[in-house]
């Protein structure tokens, strides 16, 4: 009894030392400080008070209205993974006046981290939601989303990299 569970042992050792992919340690732990220089498009509301005089009243009304424009700027977003957990610091221009962000911080959520993509969601406030996708081969990085989007290039950054100044 004692040799046959001692063979079935040995067998799966050596089924599972010849047919198992091998594991390395970023497959299932990922840290990632990352840098991404790039540009996009931010759309910007402004509201104006317009007077219109009215002939047959001979008096001035006064109405509010709101222009909408799409701005193009450049920028930088810094993200940083680790784990199953990531935050990422979105270009000012595309950060509405009220947000969710914690020390200039957004959290990224239902991240996802392959070999070869990042992906996952940052909620900027109740109505703005941006996708993010990380090419990790590329290094392009595409933050969408319906008022604005951003594209860059991103490099690695390594934590403990002295400073140059």
């Amino acid at each position: 009894m004692k040799t046959g569970y001692l063979r079935t042992a040995a067998v799966s050792l050596m089924l599972g030392l010849c047919c198992a992919s091998p594991l390395r340690a970023d497959d299932n732990y990922v840290t990632l400080n990352l840098t991404c220089y790039g540009s996009g498009v931010a759309t910007r509301t402004e509201s104006t008070n317009i007077s219109r005089y009215d002939p047959k009243t001979k008096k001035y009304s006064t109405t509010n209205a709101q222009y909408t424009s799409k701005e193009p700027f450049e920028g930088t977003a810094v993200i940083e993974i680790s784990g199953d957990t990531g935050r990422i610091k979105v270009p000012e221009p595309l950060v509405p006046a009220l947000n969710t962000r914690s020390d200039g911080w957004f959290a990224i959520r239902e991240l996802v981290v392959t070999s070869d993509f990042i992906t996952g969601k940052v909620k900027l406030n109740f109505l703005n939601n941006k996708h993010l996708r990380i090419d990790r081969r590329s290094g392009l990085l595409t933050l969408d989303g319906s008022s604005g989007n951003f594209s860059g290039q991103c490099e690695a950054v390594d934590r403990f990299t002295p400073r140059k100044f």
